[in-house]
């Protein structure tokens, strides 16, 4: 079987204007580059020598956006084998050594780590119902570092619970998509 391959171009950063490969999943959205620019923009300084988890990696352009905007390093978690191939494909086309991927289920990835992060995104398949799961499994698991960021898509009208220790620091809102950036107050 033939699988067809979409395009993504990488907008800031020392990898700007290269391209990455994603295979043609329902499960992949990549975060458009409008979406991505105002991300980053957000992102502009803080990401610089940030530890980041990307925890439903899919087509990866959150973390090849991180690491070209110089990110310490990013963890890549993604549960679809397919998917998974593409990004080592990926890394490797980039020449990427601050990316570690992992074929694994983030929720049972999130639930045995020790590491801590400085900033998370958390953009799951919409239909999942995974952002609550995950948000409370961060929360319990307490792998956030002293000042973290962590960026959630979802669908405008998605239902999230949100821990009262996280501040939304930043938020778009378009018509079906909400992108928010929150940060973790420390008591």
């Amino acid at each position: 079987m033939k699988i067809k391959k979409n395009k993504i171009v990488i907008t800031g950063g020392y990898l700007k204007g290269r391209i990455i490969k994603t295979i043609n999943h329902p499960l992949i959205k990549p975060t458009t580059n409008f979406s991505r620019q105002i991300l980053f923009n957000w992102l502009n300084k803080i990401i610089i020598n940030a530890n980041c988890l990307d925890c439903f990696a899919g087509s990866g352009i959150l973390s090849f956006e991180a690491i070209s905007r110089k990110a310490y390093h990013i963890t890549l978690l993604e549960n679809n084998f397919f998917i998974f191939r593409q990004l080592l494909y990926n890394r490797n086309s980039l020449s990427i050594k601050l990316a570690s991927i992992n074929y694994t289920n983030a929720l049972t990835w999130l639930n045995n780590t020790n590491k801590l992060f400085d900033i998370i995104f958390i953009d799951p398949p919409f239909k999942s119902n995974l952002i609550n799961r995950t948000i409370d499994i961060i929360n319990k698991r307490n792998i956030l570092s002293s000042f973290s960021l962590i960026y959630i898509e979802s669908k405008v009208l998605t239902n999230i619970n949100i821990p009262s220790t996280w501040i939304l620091y930043k938020q778009k809102l378009t018509k079906h998509i909400a992108y928010r950036l929150y940060y973790r107050a420390i008591k």
